[in-house]
């Protein structure tokens, strides 16, 4: 949970509308009730953190309604974030989970500080949710719940974003506010498709995002009172850009599998990062919700297609990745029985990937990468495990053919003199990356 006590006063907030209560008290209150309005303070209540909260951010000054617009969200009667002489209070506010993948090996490997922000106009697939606690006086009626979505990265002023929810809350829920118990309340913090994106920031400059969650009630005289408390820092994540080439299968109806970091998309959106890497398949899912991968979790891996495509194998098929791996099975077959076109395709398989390896090491904010280091071949007792990685590395493979002699399949090319760096060495070539290249990003540059 999340929280600090204190009262926070109302700077440069006016109200959208008063609740119908205070409509109705004539010219003579209307003065009075404006001036507890603006002047009032916010309270702040909290409890003992059950993880990191950042400082409250700011008034933001700026993402308010101009006079004469209409407000943003038109569900509840209410007036905005200021108010009254009145103990009502956020008391802690908590994020939900990201649901963990349903296999064992895989459960483990989450993250709930992640959230994605969708294109402009578009909705998520997942909502996800903040569970508020809130003291309640004797007296006053909550009529309104509303969530503001900031900017919180360092320097930002703290700028509201979007306003993501600002409804009654209900029994069920249906307009994004449900109440789940006395003085606690489920509030929807992504957007749906009544209620889509409308955000148009540059990703790469947006690093930190966070919730400022104000409550509006009147009590018993009609006075508008409010309180509010900002959430915890989470690091939002992005799609892609657009106009990358994908392969492999995609996961739109569980929330993609495109989403960025902010670092990771300034990155895939240069030109210098789309010449580095061919095809993509996954980053990370909605929300990091887990793939299948014991990393992926932060929208800075990126598996992409192997960096040599063999003649013939369409990239953006289905199985792709696997069909390639294939191909340099059979051309080794091939080298191995002697052929010299065989023996050619591999070596321009070896020559091109140290070169494109090369080229993501001299990048450095690439910080690891992980390929193929090739697997037992069934009904072919002269791959063992360790073969391909052993070609690219070295430049030569040892085996022992039918008669139980032992052979040597020699590329002619030499050991390879950029391995053993931090970003790949030889323990990173792994059987389960044979169909694919894994790299991982990091916005603090190696040294």
């Amino acid at each position: 949970m999340i929280g600090s006590t204190g009262r926070a006063t109302a700077r440069g907030l006016r109200p959208r509308r008063l609740p119908a209560m205070a409509r109705g008290l004539g010219p003579r209150r209307l003065p009075a009730v404006a001036v507890a309005v603006l002047a009032a303070g916010l309270l702040q209540a909290g409890g003992g953190p059950a993880w990191a909260a950042g400082p409250p951010s700011p008034d933001p000054g700026v993402g308010l309604e101009e006079d004469g617009a209409e407000p943003s969200g038109a569900d509840c009667d209410a007036g905005t974030d200021a108010a009254g002489d009145s103990a009502l209070a956020v008391t802690a506010i908590t994020a939900d989970r990201v649901p963990r993948h349903p296999a064992r090996k895989y459960a483990r490997f989450a993250r709930d500080d992640r959230v994605s922000i969708p294109r402009q106009d578009e909705a998520n697939t997942r909502q996800r949710y903040l569970d508020v606690e809130y003291a309640l006086p004797a007296g006053v009626e909550l009529t309104c719940v509303r969530v503001d979505l900031l900017d919180t990265t360092p320097r930002s002023g703290g700028t509201v974003l979007q306003t993501v929810t600002e409804a009654a809350p209900t029994a069920d829920g249906g307009e994004g506010v449900r109440s789940v118990g006395r003085d606690r309340l489920k509030v929807r913090v992504t957007f749906d498709e009544q209620h889509p994106s409308k955000i148009r920031v540059k990703p790469a400059q947006v690093t930190r995002i966070g919730y400022r969650v104000s409550l509006i009630g009147e009590d018993q005289d009609g006075t508008v009172v409010a309180a509010r408390k900002d959430s915890a820092d989470f690091f939002p994540l992005w799609r892609m850009p657009a106009g990358l080439d994908r392969y492999g299968l995609r996961d739109d109806q569980t929330g993609g599998d495109d989403w960025c970091s902010s670092f990771t998309h300034g990155w895939l959106s240069s030109a210098t990062g789309r010449a580095l890497l061919p095809r993509v398949n996954d980053i990370s899912g909605e929300h990091a919700r887990n793939l299948g991968h014991q990393t992926h979790l932060t929208g800075d891996d990126i598996d992409a297609f192997h960096p040599y495509r063999f003649s013939g194998v369409d990239a953006g098929a289905a199985g792709s990745g696997g069909r390639d791996y294939a191909r340099l099975v059979a051309a080794t077959q091939a080298a191995m029985d002697g052929d010299a076109d065989g023996l050619g395709q591999v070596k321009e398989w070896a020559e091109a990937t140290r070169t494109r390896l090369g080229r993501l090491i001299d990048d450095r904010n690439v910080v690891r990468m992980y390929y193929a280091s090739g697997s037992a071949v069934k009904g072919d007792p002269r791959f063992t495990a360790g073969w391909a990685s052993a070609l690219l590395r070295t430049g030569v493979y040892a085996y022992t053919d039918a008669k139980k002699e032992t052979r040597e399949l020699d590329l002619g090319i030499g050991e390879w003199s950029r391995i053993g760096n931090r970003v790949i060495t030889a323990k990173d070539f792994r059987p389960d990356h044979n169909d694919h290249l894994h790299v991982t990003l990091s916005e603090t540059r190696r040294k």
